[in-house]
């Protein structure tokens, strides 16, 4: 009852500051649905995983059928994309922005789209399905924690190459929200700066964030900070309200201890961390104001977290039972004043 009434008043507190709308805007059509969605590309993937060029445009076709089972066909150029993943020694085939033409989408599944980012599956091993299937029921679980946050849509993804007639193949990927359609949608802006300073981070937000990376144990992000000449942040983006405060996004988190990809390992010596499973929290000091409220609304999410994962269609069930187990380390912490102290408020930076 007591951690009921925390996350009511987290709630409530979260609305009067602006943290989220009194109930989230509308999802675009391409997310209002969660079943998976059977999309078939064709372009020149051969060519596309060979040269992994961030200044081409390779172009191609995405095809999918319409509720009266018609095919949309629609023109898209492909961009690779990422920068670890990018290499393929971490991802046997390259990840993928969709550039689509605004004047083809009307009346489609992908109305008000333009530009989406195409998590593709590495390769064709389980291990490579699942990295993906748990990387994408991340994003669903961060939607726990904040209504905040980029949609998502699991997809049974075939990619037809168009320089090799006969080569085909058929994996799991995922589409995500575009960062200028999250905006929209909430009435926000994009940061477009290198740096935020953190007094400017919405804290219940931000707190939230935190506490979600430490559950699903990834150190690798920044919620002030983007790479030298990129916009802020790493692994998250900002939106902005007019009053100039900032609300984080994150994204990508194959590095995550959860995610527990071959390639994953702590993205620093100073924080002191042998292993991407052992959880380190990153949140800020700054915001100690609303650490309380943030971590009774984290507690209330464990169920429904639990839930998402046990319910999965194509999470293994050796991926539940280790997910379930690696969250149930974390819940713990969050029931324990003492662990708290030790490993969240002691941990603050």
């Amino acid at each position: 009852m007591i951690r009921c009434l925390a996350s009511i008043i987290f709630l409530l507190s979260s609305l009067a500051s602006g943290m989220i709308a009194a109930a989230p805007p509308a999802a675009d059509q391409l997310f209002k649905n969660s079943s998976i969605l059977e999309l078939y590309l064709s372009g020149p993937f051969s060519l596309i995983d060979k040269e992994r060029d961030k200044e081409k445009r390779y172009d191609g076709t995405i095809s999918y059928k319409a509720a009266d089972q018609s095919t949309v066909i629609l023109d898209v150029a492909y961009e690779v994309r990422g920068n670890w993943r990018l290499q393929r020694s971490n991802c046997g085939h390259a990840q993928l922005w969709l550039d689509l033409k605004r004047g083809q989408t009307k009346g489609t599944l992908f109305e008000n789209q333009n530009r989406l980012k195409l998590v593709v599956q590495c390769g064709g091993r389980e291990r490579n399905e699942q990295w993906l299937i748990k990387e994408q029921l991340a994003y669903d679980i961060f939607g726990q924690f904040s209504d905040l946050n980029f949609d998502t849509r699991l997809v049974q993804a075939t990619y037809s190459d168009s320089d090799e007639t006969d080569e085909q193949r058929t994996h799991f990927a995922f589409i995500i929200e575009h960062q200028n359609r999250v905006a929209k949608r909430f009435g926000l802006e994009k940061f477009e700066l290198n740096q935020a300073s953190t007094k400017s981070l919405n804290s219940k937000q931000a707190n939230m964030v935190a506490l979600f990376m430490l559950l699903i144990g990834n150190t690798d992000f920044s919620l002030a900070a983007g790479a030298p000449e990129d916009n802020c942040c790493h692994n998250s983006k900002l939106l902005t309200d007019s009053d100039g405060t900032n609300f984080p996004l994150p994204y990508d988190f194959d590095s995550s201890g959860y995610v527990n990809t071959s390639y994953a390992s702590p993205p620093s010596q100073n924080m002191k961390i042998r292993s991407n499973k052992q959880r380190l929290y990153r949140g800020y000091c700054s915001h100690a104001d609303s650490l309380d409220e943030a971590v009774a609304a984290a507690v209330g999410t464990q169920n429904s977290v639990e839930n998402l994962i046990s319910s999965s269609e194509y999470a293994s069930e050796r991926t539940k039972k280790r997910a379930i187990k690696f969250f149930e380390e974390y819940y713990e912490i969050l029931a324990d004043e003492r662990k708290v102290q030790r490993n969240i408020v002691g941990k603050c930076r």
